[in-house]
């Protein structure tokens, strides 16, 4: 046994899937010296990226499967279940199971064929349109070792240090004239997304730039074959020259398995760029046949897919069926690329591909499908977009619109509620307008989100960015002063108090319920949970994205010392898919108090369970020391002002 921090090499299985189990350690079974020297390469950043969210995770193996034991211990590490693939299918282990699941199906080549992948990505698609979430990947490989290379390429890929490069897009057929207006622009080079197009699309431009840069998504949109990406002078493929036929007895073979020359005229084998040389974290793959496991017209061994999983990218989405390459799904990819999983990208370009009905909707990710392309970081606001569940709206544009249209209305009623406006709403609306020019002018045909791309993600920009403003802002008026939000909405709104069958979380009082509404715009209101003891507990729209907060920490606070507060965040009914609010937490008055929170920051919030947002309070010596306290919650969704308050006190330290 060899190890490498964090890699640890076995020789024999049982050792191997015994460390698959431990999450402080990445096994592999066998590997190379220059393999493992180029992973291990990766690794020992300074900024480490964030952990992956390996949360719902089904590993399903086949019946019999020598892979059973490898997807076993997966599950244990990951706390998930294991089930074996029965008769049925995919789809009926889905049946079963109510929450969003992360799908790692675990198998070598000989055990699964083209008709299963396709009935598990059709099986994880239903779930999703039945409205709950799910994603899938395909761990596979011709033999136990190269599976456990995949698998240890995917759990340690959060450890890699940041890539040089964010992004790479490769497209041979499109000019330069035409690349211009769709190319974003940049605000820096580390961050730039990167366009190599018509001409420039050579071995001599691009070879360095795929194996001597470390990039975090390279994007191809090219013609192909189940072997080979096809550029203007070369291919990129596994250089197979020298196997001299293939493996599987009767298999097509590409002709550089008899001589050294590729199936292009005038391309020498010794001329293409290797598959296994390219160095990011992420291949994506718009071309033909891209992958086709287990049932394809080459050998497994001479695959496209199998040459990329060998070198250090820790997935490969491809396509597995005959398709021409379109670009806008290499626009939804580049945009869902910062921050967001191999796994819910490959869901978004699928349901998108579905419904304009011109393509198969089977595109899948080769590897674990929580992967992240350059760490999984915040997406940044002003260039990635919305993220890949943002576009899972793309498959239907209108109600993606209609639902960007409720949250600039919404922040639009913050005036007349009682709060200061947000910023950017002019903006928001101009953005709007051309939305609608956009949509009214597309012709019968066309597809709207080739047209509506642009504005569409800086509209979701825009409202991003003023949700986490607002949020900044109630977040410092909150601690510098005794008032709560209610205050500024009851000198506006019209209140009526009953009360209610209902307990104060807190101390088990009686609870009011106060319902006031605008005495002009009468969609313009407000709810109020009130306690006799505690005070108002709670202050939400009529209408909530966020069904009920509950604020977790200690009822006296020492001086000084550091406090937790943990604020848990359940969705409301009506959530049907992850939504992003931006929150803050802090006491009244806490600036001339003598305590200290964290910023505002973004949670993500998943239907169906409660989110979990922490902060650490800090307290002087000096802290006031008073009875009455409140720790307060706010956040703002969807336009939408949330708001949550309990009492504590500050004590002096015995």
């Amino acid at each position: 046994m060899e190890q490498t921090d964090p890699f640890v090499v076995h020789t024999a299985a049982d050792s191997y899937t015994h460390d698959l189990r431990d999450p402080a350690l990445v096994p592999m079974l066998g590997v190379d010296d220059s393999r493992l020297a180029a992973l291990t390469g990766l690794m020992g950043t300074p900024a480490r990226r964030k952990d992956p969210d390996v949360s719902g995770t089904l590993v399903v193996a086949p019946a019999g499967s020598a892979a059973t034991v490898v997807g076993q211990a997966l599950a244990d590490r990951v706390r998930g279940s294991f089930v074996t693939l029965s008769t049925g299918g995919l789809g009926r282990i889905l049946d079963t199971r109510l929450e969003a699941t992360q799908v790692v199906f675990v198998a070598l080549h000989d055990e699964i064929d083209l008709d299963v992948v396709t009935e598990s990505l059709e099986a994880v698609s239903a779930y999703r349109h039945d409205g709950r979430h799910a994603t899938i990947g395909f761990v596979t490989g011709p033999d136990l070792p190269e599976l456990s290379w995949l698998l240890a390429k995917g759990l340690s890929c959060h450890l890699r240090k940041p890539p040089e490069q964010s992004r790479l897009t490769v497209v041979p057929w499109l000019s330069q004239d035409a690349a211009v207006s769709r190319i974003p622009a940049s605000d820096g080079a580390d961050v730039a997304p990167q366009w190599v197009v018509g001409d420039r699309v050579s071995r001599a431009v691009l070879e360095p730039m795929l194996s001597e840069r470390y990039t975090g998504l390279v994007s191809f949109a090219s013609a192909g074959r189940e072997h080979a990406l096809i550029l203007r002078d070369t291919v990129i493929c596994g250089e197979h020259a020298g196997h001299r036929g293939p493996a599987a007895h009767g298999a097509a073979v590409p002709s550089c398995a008899f001589s050294d020359r590729c199936f292009r005229d005038g391309v020498r084998a010794q001329d293409v760029i290797k598959a296994a040389r390219v160095q990011a974290d992420i291949v994506f793959a718009n071309s033909c046949m891209a992958w086709r496991p287990g049932t394809g017209l080459v050998a497994a061994e001479y695959q496209l897919a199998g040459a990329f999983q060998h070198g250090i990218p820790a997935a490969y989405i491809g396509a597995i069926h005959q398709m021409l390459p379109n670009l806008a799904i290499n626009d939804l990819v580049g945009t869902a690329a910062a921050g967001t999983d191999a796994g819910r990208t490959c869901a978004a370009i699928n349901d998108h591909l579905r419904d304009t009905g011109r393509e198969l909707p089977y595109f899948a990710v080769l590897g674990l499908p929580w992967v992240t392309a350059g760490g999984g970081s915040e997406p940044c606001t002003t260039q990635a977009g919305p993220s890949a569940d943002a576009h899972d709206g793309v498959r239907d544009v209108k109600p993606q619109l209609l639902q960007l249209g409720r949250t600039v209305r919404a922040l639009r009623e913050f005036g007349p509620t009682g709060f200061m406006p947000p910023d950017g709403i002019v903006t928001m609306e101009a953005e709007i307008l051309e939305l609608a020019r956009t949509l009214k002018t597309t012709t019968l045909g066309e597809d709207p989100v080739e047209k509506v791309h642009g504005p569409l993600r800086r509209l979701s920009s825009l409202i991003a960015d003023a949700e986490l403003s607002a949020v900044a802002d109630f977040h410092e008026f909150g601690k510098m002063s005794h008032s709560a939000l209610n205050e500024m909405w009851e000198g506006v709104l019209d209140p009526r108090v009953r009360p209610i069958d209902a307990a104060c979380p807190y101390c088990t009082g009686r609870l009011a319920e106060l319902v006031a509404r605008h005495p002009v715009y009468e969609q313009v209101g407000r709810r109020a949970l009130v306690c006799n003891v505690c005070g108002q507990i709670a202050d939400s729209p009529l209408d909530p994205v966020i069904g009920e907060v509950l604020i977790e920490c200690l009822s006296a606070w020492k001086r000084p010392g550091t406090v937790t507060v943990d604020v848990l965040i359940t969705p409301a009914a009506r959530v049907s898919q992850e939504i992003i609010a931006a929150g803050a937490i802090h006491t009244s008055g806490a600036a001339d108090f003598g305590m200290e929170f964290p910023d505002a920051r973004r949670i993500a919030i998943r239907p169906g369970s409660p989110t979990r947002m922490r902060v650490n309070a800090t307290l002087s010596a000096e802290a006031f020391t008073h009875h009455e306290h409140f720790v307060r919650f706010v956040a703002v969704v969807e336009g939408l002002v949330h708001h949550a308050s309990r009492p504590v006190a500050v004590v002096p330290t015995a």
